[in-house]
């Protein structure tokens, strides 16, 4: 039978992907931003809204998983 990982051990592995997911597409905001010359904030807005839907489904999978 095989030993299933501790839920805290999940879970803090979780906080890294988030941080990831959200930093990568803040950032990938920003270059829209530079690379159109777009004087507003909404690609960096979108994105992140986008990176928050998908931090929320990994949380939904990673819950179930457990």
């Amino acid at each position: 039978m095989k030993k299933q990982p501790r839920n805290w051990l999940i879970f803090s592995g979780l906080a890294f992907q988030i941080g990831t997911v959200m930093y990568v597409m803040i950032y990938l905001g920003g270059r829209i931003q530079e690379k159109w010359d777009i004087s507003s904030k909404w690609p960096t807005l979108v994105t992140s809204s986008i990176g928050l839907v998908l931090v929320l489904l990994i949380i939904i999978k990673q819950g179930n998983r457990s």
